[in-house]
């Protein structure tokens, strides 16, 4: 069967990269793969034309031999054999490691707001009710901005739990939050299981790959309602032009606009609907 891991635990004769729209992350796990190969192996690296896997066969071509190249469509993959390990690769593993951005918090490259915190959350964040209490969660957490700050001025909040898909964020959101408080889910927040919610808080996102999919937040705000103690309240901001509201309106009993401003919108939404009711 397959397993899924978070770093190599063993030397291998055959690894495969997929590039990210992130080059020092992409760069970061092909030096990672080359290390866990014995000597000879062959080493792929496959990866869409506009998420750069030109520059990185650029790249790799000043390093090693390209063994072999296969394009088709919009895609690239090629391959290299383990040979003598350039000392370059050094740095790029050390592109993967933890950085501090503002306010200390610690980012990686390749997740969400890597750079500086997500002017989206921090519009939230000046929203949400100074009031909040009880149990909590925050959906699509990534590295912990909203939670760790909210937990700083709540303190009747019993605990919050930061659901996020993505490993390196969610890593990242164990490095800045220093709260008992806090629990942390490494699973896709549509499929998270739990007890029922005091408050859902949430920036969901809305895109996998460059188009948007306004599908994403409508199944966040869904699975939100599902969650929800039939007095929860959910707190959302999303960018202003995703509609939305329909399905609020379908999931939610009460739906109130916060603010608004040319780019996002923040929405308080309580009294979930039971299904049978939708």
């Amino acid at each position: 069967g397959l397993k899924s891991l978070q770093d190599f635990t063993t030397i291998n004769s055959f690894a495969l990269v997929e590039i990210t729209r992130s080059k020092p992350q992409s760069l970061g796990l092909i030096a990672k793969a080359f290390d866990a190969l014995s000597e000879n192996s062959i080493l792929m690296i496959d990866g869409n034309k506009t998420d750069g896997i030109e520059s990185h066969l650029k790249t790799l071509r000043k390093l090693f031999k390209i063994e072999g190249i296969i394009s088709k469509s919009h895609g690239k993959i090629f391959w290299i054999k383990k040979a003598t390990r350039p000392q370059t690769l050094d740095q790029w593993i050390q592109g993967l490691e933890p950085v501090k951005i503002e306010q200390d918090y610690k980012t990686k490259a390749g997740i969400f707001s890597a750079n500086h915190i997500d002017k989206a959350s921090s519009l939230l964040l000046k929203c949400l009710p100074k009031h909040l209490g009880g149990i909590g969660a925050d959906l699509g957490a990534g590295w912990g901005y909203l939670s760790n700050e909210l937990l700083k001025t709540n303190d009747k909040i019993k605990s919050i739990c930061l659901v996020e898909a993505d490993w390196n964020a969610l890593h990242c959101a164990k490095l800045n939050i220093n709260d008992s408080r806090a629990k942390f889910e490494w699973t896709d927040a549509t499929q998270h299981k739990n007890t029922k919610y005091d408050f859902i808080i949430m920036n969901p996102p809305f895109h996998q790959t460059r188009k948007a999919e306004p599908d994403i937040g409508k199944s966040f705000i869904i699975q939100a309602s599902e969650l929800l103690t039939p007095k929860g309240q959910l707190w959302m901001v999303a960018n202003r032009q995703l509609a939305y509201e329909t399905t609020l309106d379908t999931c939610f009993t009460s739906v109130n606009s916060i603010t608004e401003t040319p780019q996002f919108k923040v929405i308080n939404a309580s009294r979930p609907k039971k299904q049978i009711f939708r």
